[in-house]
């Protein structure tokens, strides 16, 4: 069976409405090549999930891309803020969900055990109970008689994961920090993975070395996209691109350099 397919193939899972997770972790392996493509697509109202966003969320929510957005983190890692994200906060011109990374793991692997809700100790006598917007509960242990927070599963419509590289039956390999990747191919109703490149077999040692499997079993389609996680970095392809990112942090706030910045890329 082949599963290779074309961006905008990918691109049609996606409508107004729908909840669409990413992959990767703040500017490592994001799938930006999509997050460009949906930042200039017909739709909007988008529930974004991400345990730890990077340029691709943001780039989403400077588009107005992005109703709701369920997160445990959103962010440039050691170089700042993200600066869409910051000012939609500061504006309150979208809807939050704020998770830890913890209990945004354990939302993933509720809906990936196609269970209602997980319990966990984490988060618990945190501040993050009491936001608006909490979607947890306390629950208490039949067995033990234990306090535990209750995390509800969320299992987004459509996720994109970018990785190393992909075989034409679907599966994927992913070079480094898989970060909560696994669980989210399992998590998400339909996923695509775009890959660097596209191969017929994987090589028997592709996955060796730290590497992670995604199985074919979970993943809808892939997409052949070299250089698919922009200026983000991609283990050992290439590094992130400081300058674009510096850039981006200084200028993304202008409407008419943003505007012109996502449609060139």
């Amino acid at each position: 069976m082949k599963k290779t397919v074309t961006l905008a193939q990918a691109l049609a899972a996606v409508s107004s409405g729908s909840s669409v997770a990413f992959g990767g972790g703040g500017i490592q392996r994001k799938p930006m090549a999509v997050a460009r493509a949906l930042a200039t697509a017909d739709l909007d109202d988008l529930t974004v999930v991400t345990m730890l966003g990077g340029p691709e969320t943001d780039l989403l929510i400077g588009a107005a891309k992005v109703r709701e957005l369920r997160f445990a983190f959103v962010g440039f890692d050691a170089f700042g803020l993200a600066p869409h994200f910051r000012k939609a906060r500061e504006a309150g011109s979208i809807s939050v969900v704020e998770y830890s990374e913890a209990t945004i793991i354990a939302a993933f692997e509720a809906a990936a055990k196609n269970l209602p809700f997980l319990p966990t100790r984490f988060g618990l006598d945190t501040d993050i109970l009491t936001t608006p917007t909490a979607p947890f509960s306390t629950v208490i242990c039949p067995f033990s008689g234990e306090e535990l927070l209750a995390v509800p599963a969320l299992c987004p419509d459509v996720a994109f994961i970018h990785a190393n590289m992909a075989d034409r039956h679907g599966n994927a390999v992913i070079i480094g920090d898989g970060y909560a990747d696994p669980l989210l191919l399992q998590a998400a109703k339909t996923v695509f993975v775009t890959a660097e490149r596209i191969v017929d077999e994987l090589p028997d040692d592709a996955a060796t070395a730290g590497g992670t499997f995604l199985s074919r079993l979970w993943i809808e389609g892939v997409i052949e996209m070299p250089h698919g996680a922009g200026m983000t970095a991609l283990y050992p392809e290439y590094r992130f691109d400081l300058a674009a990112i510096l850039e981006y942090q200084k200028r993304a706030t202008d409407p008419e350099w943003f505007s012109a910045w996502f449609r060139d890329q």
